[in-house]
């Protein structure tokens, strides 16, 4: 009878497996009547903070797997440049092609695999992994916290040359003979790509730079969408945010922090005062922080550094003015406000306006070559801490004004003849004020203006900044006193 002498072929050694003939005899000892593998001393394993020892950790650091801890998540590279979420298995696999054996077991039931994903877990760790707006694919760290950013958006190549579909859509949508808005977007523009360039060109760190939002107003289909669409958010990655949801309720916004650019259209146009004013606040937080909290649903919040820019549109009447905040002394520096008119070279027709997209899109690497070298006009004021122009449409300013309750009040101290007859002026403080105007007020208007304790003290505090040839202002024992005058002739705001 023949022996079957099969053969099994020696499993061989990668290079982080010890060669077996080697390998020194296993310490074993008895207990309860039953003998096992001695364990090894922690000392040889595990150093004294519990960290796991690696005889070649050189060789594990290279492994690019990162492991999110508080989700439980491996990342590892993809074949678009940037990484994915993997499998515990897909992890182990890509560790064992990297050369860590994942079968012969050591004394302690470990392979090199199993120890070098510990290793990994350790010293890979990292606080967040995902996209990150304005932040190249790759480990980022912030004081003692890294973070990986797994997406890379698309960018331009910035190349000189010719660019006049866009500059014609820009100079005619923001002509105006009596404000250099055309030069002020320009300058703004260029402030903001050249900020983003930067950040995704070079290696940080990075300083923050504030940058007010763009708010831009005009008639319907004058071409503001298109210069939005098909210009800033091309320059910007291709990606943009809708930041309304979280301005309203200021929760889950993790989708906001992969775009560098948020826009908000007339979708979040709103009457309530109230509610413009508090959009006001939270703009602030959004494009005055350079730390954001984001939360996303299901996950513990943490603090990110995202690159971001506001861009607000909207039509300029009172329906689509409303998606504006309600104007305030601390936006005056935060917020530009430009008037649109109809663009000249609008196409006409889906043939047309298909091969005018292609112009502009051949044209955005010259455009983007433009901004990065843009100088704004010597006589053009900039802002010290942004270094972009201070701008608000004297007529735009004028129309949301009217929308704002202290308008109203403003008509009604001449209207229910607050001042008497045989003096200059009414003099007082913000309660004295709501109680002679109730007293005057037969038919109940002021109900609707006076909704708050402190509604008479703010309206007249933004009066006597807008009309300050009007109403005074003046702080007496450390309490407002306000001294309203009687009209000379139509006064005209300040801003």
């Amino acid at each position: 009878m023949k022996t079957d002498q099969t053969t099994t072929a020696p499993k061989m050694a990668g290079p982080y497996l010890p060669q077996t003939a080697s390998k020194p005899a296993v310490a074993r000892e008895t207990r309860n009547g039953k003998t096992s593998p001695k364990a090894e001393a922690p000392s040889q394993r595990v150093n004294d903070t519990g960290l796991i020892c690696m005889a070649n950790p050189e060789a594990v650091d290279t492994i690019k797997l990162y492991n999110w801890a508080d989700r439980s998540k491996w990342y590892g590279p993809n074949g678009r440049g940037g990484f994915c979420h993997y499998s515990d298995s897909q992890t182990k696999s890509l560790i064992a092609e990297s050369g860590f054996n994942r079968n012969i077991k050591d004394g302690q039931g470990n392979t090199a695999a199993d120890r070098a994903q510990l290793w990994l877990t350790q010293n890979h760790s990292v606080a967040y992994a995902g996209p990150l707006s304005g932040h190249p694919v790759g480990l980022h760290t912030y004081g003692d916290r890294r973070f990986l950013v797994t997406e890379c958006p698309s960018q331009l190549t910035p190349r000189p040359g010719d660019w006049p579909t866009i500059r014609r859509l820009i100079e005619s949508l923001l002509a105006d003979p009596e404000h250099p808005q055309v030069a002020i977007f320009y300058t703004w523009a260029a402030a903001s790509f050249s900020a983003y360039w930067r950040r995704m060109n070079s290696p940080g760190p990075w300083s923050f730079h504030f940058c007010p939002a763009l708010a831009i107003f005009g008639p319907r289909q004058c071409g503001k969408s298109a210069l939005i669409d098909l210009v800033l958010v091309p320059m910007f990655g291709g990606r943009k945010g809708d930041p309304m949801n979280y301005l309203r309720e200021q929760r889950f916004n993790k989708d906001l922090f992969a775009a560098p650019l948020l826009v908000l259209d007339d979708k979040g146009a709103s009457a309530n005062l109230a509610e413009r004013r508090e959009r006001g606040e939270r703009m602030k937080d959004l494009i005055w922080k350079e730390q954001q909290r984001m939360e996303g649903k299901g996950v513990d919040a943490l603090m990110l550094s995202p690159f971001w820019r506001l861009v607000i549109a909207g039509n300029n009447d009172d329906a689509g003015l409303q998606v504006c905040p309600a104007l305030s002394p601390s936006l005056e520096d935060k917020l530009l406000i430009l008037l649109a008119r109809p663009a000249e070279g609008l196409p006409a027709g889906h043939e047309a306006n298909a091969e005018w997209v292609r112009a502009i899109q051949n044209e955005l690497p010259a455009f983007a070559a433009f901004l990065l070298s843009y100088c704004p006009p010597p006589t053009l004021p900039l802002n010290e801490r942004s270094r972009v122009a201070t701008f608000q449409h004297p007529e735009l300013v004028a129309a949301l004004r009217d929308m704002q309750p202290e308008m109203r009040l403003f008509e009604l101290m001449d209207g229910l003849s607050l001042i008497a007859a045989d003096t200059p002026c009414w003099e007082g403080s913000a309660t004295e004020f709501e109680r002679a105007m109730r007293g005057k007020d037969n038919d109940g208007i002021l109900d609707r203006i006076f909704t708050t304790g402190t509604s008479a003290g703010r309206m007249l505090s933004e009066l006597a900044r807008v009309y300050p040839d009007r109403v005074e202002k003046r702080n007496w024992n450390g309490t407002a006193h306000y001294r309203i005058l009687r009209a000379k002739s139509q006064s005209t705001p300040t801003r």
